[in-house]
C-alpha cells in the first residue's frame, strides 16, 4: 500500500460488485481492516501519517493459489477512499474501491469539452476514449464499440457515467481488471462456459435458491430516441404565386389572375462561406409601369390584355459572408442589392420634365445597396452593428420638392441616404446598454421642410444629399429586454431529427392463463444516429438504434428470468478465477440429484483473511445441463471422445496433442484440466457443463408492413367525360426461414368501370344554372371570395 508492506497487518478483506444494472459499468467498493503487529514499527494512526493514507493512494492483494503461488486477487489492485482510524482497538478500517469508483466524481466544467459537438460520423469507440482520457484512465482493453454517432451528444454527469451510458446502449459493460486496466466486455446472458465449478456437498459454503427478484414477464420494451440527420438542401428554387381580381387595373374585368409571382433561388458557397439568395417579383405590366409612360410607347398598350401580361419589375440579391467554421460560422457582413424598374423613380421626373426621357426608360436598373457589418467580442456576442444604405440620387431627391427644371442630367449616380449605428454595453452581470443613432439624407429628415436651401443646383443637391443627425436613442435593462441577439450562423447542410424508436422481446410464458406480470419498459439513451437524403421520407427499421434496442431488450428480458430462478453460492476462490476474472463469469453447479445447472456470477462479494479467500455471488440461472460431468476419477481420450468413469463428454474436440476440449475447458490424458490457462488439478473441482437447455423461448417478430397511396386532381371548372376501363391490383406475400421454407402470397386484382376526364371546356349554358346552385358552391383555396348572386354569368365563355 502506498510502495509499503502491510501484510502483517492485515486482519481482513471484504468487498462487493455491483449488480449488473443500466449503469454500463461494474465497479468495486470494499473495506481493509489493519491491526498493530509485532515487528511493525509504523504507526496506522492517520493522524500520526496523514500522506500515508491519502485518497487515491494504490492498493494491491496478493494471495496464494493452490499451489502456494502469490497471485493477484481479482479485485486486489485498488485505490484508498478514506481512512478511519479505532484508537481504542489500535485498529484502522480502509476504504477501498476500483479506479472507476475514485474518479467517478470528474465532471465536466465546461460543457463542450465532455460533449461530441460535431454532426460528422465519430465511432463510439473514439469518444469513449476522449472520454476517459478526461476522467484519467489512460490504460484499457477489450473490443469498443464502433457504433457511429452523427449528432451532437449532450452528454450529462461525469466523464464515467456518460461511459457507462455509451457501453449500455451498445450492450457493454467497463470494470476495472486486478491490473488496473479499464476493460471492456459484451453482456451474454444466454453464455454456458463455465469458469467455476461447485458441486453441492463438496466445495460449496452455501448454495440455496435466491429469493426477492423481480419477476419476469412476456413483453419486454427498449425505447429510445433516434437522432435522424437530414441533409438540407440549401441549393433550391421556390415559386409562389399570388392572385387577384383583374379589377384593379380595369374595373370592366372579372376572375382571377396572378398579380404577383415570386421566384426565389439559393445558393451556398462552402469555402467561400458566402449565402446568396435572390429574388425575381413578377406582376402583371399595369403594377409596374407608371401610367405617366404609357403614351410613351410606340404604340399605346393594347388594353387590357398588355395592361395583364407578367413583367419582371424587381430583383433583389442578398448576399451573406459568414467567418469560417474553426471562427465559429457567425455572420460578418450582409450586402443587399436592389434591382427595380426605371419606370418607377422616373415617374416624377416624366411629370415635370417630360424632354429628359430619352431611350430607355423602362426595365431594370441598380437602385439600392443595404450593407449591414456585425462585429462580436471574444465571447462570440454582438457588440455592433452597421447599416450602410445607398441609393440613387435621383430616388433620394424625389418627393423632396426638387426643382428638375434646373438640372441638366438625371442624377443616376449612387450616394449614401442612410447610416444606423447600433451598439450594445455589458453594464454588469445583468444589465445591458443599447444605444443607436440614425443619419439620414437631409432631405429625408424630419427637420427637412424647414431648411431654406440654395438656389444654385450644384449646392443645393449638395446640401440636400448629405447626412445629417436624424434620431438617437439610448436604453437600460437588467430583465433581459437589452440583451443582443444572438448571433447569425452559417447556414447548416444538415438538420436533426427525433425518431422515437421502441423494440420488442416476446418471451413465452410456460403457464396459460391471462393472470400475466406487467410488461417492462427500459428507456435507453444515446442510440446510434442515421442520416437520410431530404426528400427520404421512411426511417428504416433495421437501422443501428433498432439494433442496440433489440440488444437490449432481449438483455433486460433474460436477465428478469435468469434471477427469477437464480441461486446464492459461495465457495473458495479457485485457480482459474485469479486470472480469469470478468463480470458474469460462468459457474457449473452439480446438484445433490446429480443434476447440472449453469450459471451466470452476478454481484460478486469477496473475503480474505490470513488463512482463506472466499467468494460469493448471485448465480444467474442459464439453464440445466445435460450431462454434466465432474473432472475425476478414469480419464480415456481417443481419437474423437473423451470418457470420464465410462460416460462419454458430448462435443469434445480431441486436439493433436491428445488433450480434448469441451465447454472452454482443456482436459488432459492424466486427468487435469486447463482453464484460461491456468492448470488445475485433477480432484474433481471442475465440471465439464454439458449441454445446456435454456429455460425459456425467446419469440422472434416478424414485421410486415403495406402501404396504399392515391392521388387526386381537380379543376376549377367543367369538363366533358367520357367512359374509360381502370384496372387495379393488390399484392401479398413473404417468407419465413428456421428451419424450415414457408412461402407463402395473396393477390388481388379487379376492373373499375367509370369517367375520366379530357381537358377541353363543355358547352354549357349558363343562364339555364339555378342561382341556388352557385350560392351553395364552396370558395376553392385559390379563388376569390364572391357573392355568386352578384356575378355577371352572360360574360363567361
Amino acid at each position: 500500500m502506498g510502495g509499503a508492506d502491510y501484510t502483517p497487518c492485515m486482519i481482513s478483506f471484504q468487498g462487493s460488485d455491483n449488480h449488473l444494472d443500466q449503469s454500463g459499468l461494474i465497479t468495486f467498493t470494499g473495506q481493509i481492516l489493519l491491526g498493530k503487529a509485532l515487528g511493525f514499527t509504523q504507526s496506522l494512526d492517520d493522524r500520526h501519517r496523514p500522506g500515508a493514507f491519502c485518497r487515491g493512494t494504490p492498493v494491491t492483494l496478493d494471495i496464494a493459489d493452490t499451489n502456494g503461488s502469490l497471485t493477484r486477487h481479482p479485485r486486489g489492485t485498488l485505490r484508498i477512499l478514506t481512512p478511519k482510524y479505532n484508537a481504542e482497538k489500535q485498529q484502522l478500517t480502509l476504504e477501498v474501491g476500483d479506479l472507476i469508483t475514485v474518479l467517478t466524481f470528474k465532471e465536466p466544467t465546461d460543457p463542450d469539452k465532455a460533449g461530441n459537438k460535431k454532426t460528422d460520423s465519430q465511432s463510439a469507440s473514439s469518444v469513449i476514449t476522449k472520454l476517459l482520457a478526461e476522467a484519467g484512465i489512460s490504460s484499457f482493453t477489450g473490443n469498443l464499440p464502433e457504433t457511429l454517432y452523427n449528432y451532437p451528444l449532450n452528454l450529462s454527469g461525469s466523464y464515467l457515467q456518460s461511459v457507462g451510458k455509451l457501453l449500455y446502449a451498445n450492450n457493454q459493460v467497463g470494470w476495472i481488471d486486478n491490473q488496473e486496466r479499464f476493460r471492456i466486455s459484451t453482456v451474454n446472458v444466454s453464455s454456458t462456459q463455465s469458469l467455476v465449478s461447485l458441486i453441492v456437498g463438496k466445495n460449496e459454503l452455501w448454495y440455496r435458491r435466491l429469493g426477492g427478484a423481480e419477476a419476469p414477464c412476456e413483453k419486454v420494451k427498449a425505447v429510445g430516441t433516434q437522432m435522424v440527420t437530414r441533409e438540407v438542401e440549401l441549393d433550391n428554387e421556390t415559386t409562389t404565386e399570388q392572385y387577384g381580381t383583374p379589377a384593379i387595373l380595369d374595373p370592366t374585368q372579372t376572375g382571377l389572375i396572378v398579380i404577383n409571382k415570386t421566384k426565389v433561388t439559393q445558393k451556398w458557397v462552402e469555402d467561400q462561406g458566402k449565402f446568396t439568395i435572390t429574388s425575381e417579383t413578377e406582376k402583371p405590366w399595369g403594377l409596374i409601369v407608371s401610367r405617366a409612360f404609357w403614351d410613351k410607347f410606340a404604340e399605346p398598350p393594347d388594353l387590357p390584355p398588355q395592361l395583364f401580361q407578367s413583367f419582371l419589375g424587381e430583383n433583389r440579391i442578398e448576399e451573406s459572408s459568414f467567418e469560417s467554421v474553426e471562427a465559429g460560422g457567425k455572420l460578418i457582413q450582409k450586402i443587399t442589392n436592389f434591382n427595380t424598374d426605371k419606370s418607377q423613380y422616373l415617374a416624377e421626373i416624366e411629370e415635370n420634365r417630360p424632354d429628359f426621357i430619352t431611350g430607355e426608360f423602362v426595365g431594370l436598373n441598380p437602385t439600392k445597396q443595404v450593407t449591414e457589418t456585425y462585429t462580436y467580442n471574444p465571447k462570440e456576442v454582438l457588440l455592433n452593428k452597421i447599416t450602410q444604405t445607398q441609393e440613387l440620387a435621383v430616388i433620394v431627391l424625389n418627393g423632396s420638392d426638387e426643382n428638375w427644371d434646373d438640372w441638366d442630367n438625371i442624377p443616376e449616380y449612387f450616394v449614401t441616404s442612410e447610416e444606423k449605428h447600433e451598439e450594445w454595453k455589458e453594464i454588469d452581470k445583468y444589465t445591458w446598454q443599447y444605444e443607436t443613432y440614425t443619419l439620414k439624407s437631409t432631405c429625408k429628415t424630419e427637420g427637412s421642410n424647414e431648411i431654406e436651401y440654395p438656389d444654385d443646383v450644384t449646392a443645393r443637391s449638395q446640401m440636400k444629399l448629405s447626412l445629417t443627425w436624424d434620431s438617437s436613442e439610448k436604453r437600460r435593462s437588467n430583465s433581459g429586454q437589452e440583451t443582443p441577439p444572438a448571433a447569425e450562423r452559417r447556414p447548416t447542410t444538415t438538420r436533426i431529427e427525433e425518431n422515437p424508436v421502441t423494440y420488442t422481446a416476446l418471451f413465452q410464458d410456460p403457464c396459460s392463463g391471462n393472470f400475466k406480470q406487467r410488461e417492462r419498459t427500459y428507456n435507453v439513451e444515446f442510440l446510434a444516429g442515421i442520416s437520410v437524403s431530404s426528400d427520404e421520407v421512411f426511417i428504416p427499421s433495421d437501422s443501428d438504434a433498432n439494433l442496440q434496442l433489440k440488444a437490449i431488450a432481449k438483455r433486460e428480458g433474460e436477465l428478469l428470468r435468469a434471477r427469477w430462478q437464480g441461486a446464492e453460492m459461495a465457495g473458495a476462490i479457485p485457480n482459474s478465477l485469479l486470472n480469469g476474472y470478468q463480470p458474469l463469469f460462468g459457474v457449473s453447479a452439480v446438484e445433490f440429484d446429480g443434476t447440472g445447472q449453469s450459471y451466470l456470477a452476478d454481484g460478486c462479494s469477496w473475503v480474505v483473511t490470513a488463512q482463506k479467500a472466499l467468494f460469493s455471488c448471485d448465480g444467474l440461472w442459464v439453464g440445466q445441463a445435460q450431462g454434466s460431468i465432474p473432472v475425476q476419477g478414469v480419464i480415456l481420450i481417443t481419437g474423437s471422445t473423451l470418457t470420464i468413469n465410462g460416460a462419454i463428454a458430448p462435443g469434445a474436440v480431441i486436439t493433436p496433442e491428445g488433450n480434448a476440449v469441451v465447454g472452454g475447458i482443456t482436459v488432459t490424458p492424466d486427468g487435469n484440466v486447463i482453464i484460461n490457462g491456468v492448470t488445475l488439478p485433477a480432484d474433481g473441482s471442475v465440471v465439464i457443463p454439458g449441454v445446456v437447455t435454456l429455460p425459456y423461448t425467446e419469440i422472434e417478430a416478424m414485421s410486415g408492413g403495406m402501404a396504399l397511396g392515391g392521388e387526386c386532381i381537380c379543376y376549377p371548372y367543367l369538363l366533358i367525360t367520357i367512359t374509360a376501363v381502370i384496372q387495379g391490383g393488390l399484392g401479398f406475400g413473404g417468407e419465413c426461414k428456421g428451419g424450415f421454407l414457408l412461402l407463402g402470397g395473396m393477390g388481388l386484382a379487379g376492373d373499375c368501370t367509370g369517367t375520366t376526364p379530357l381537358l377541353y371546356w363543355e358547352d354549357f349554358n349558363w343562364d339555364s344554372t339555378d342561382p341556388g346552385i352557385w350560392n351553395g358552391l364552396q370558395p376553392s383555396p385559390n379563388w376569390e371570395s364572391i357573392i355568386w348572386d352578384g356575378t355577371d354569368w352572360d360574360r363567361l365563355f
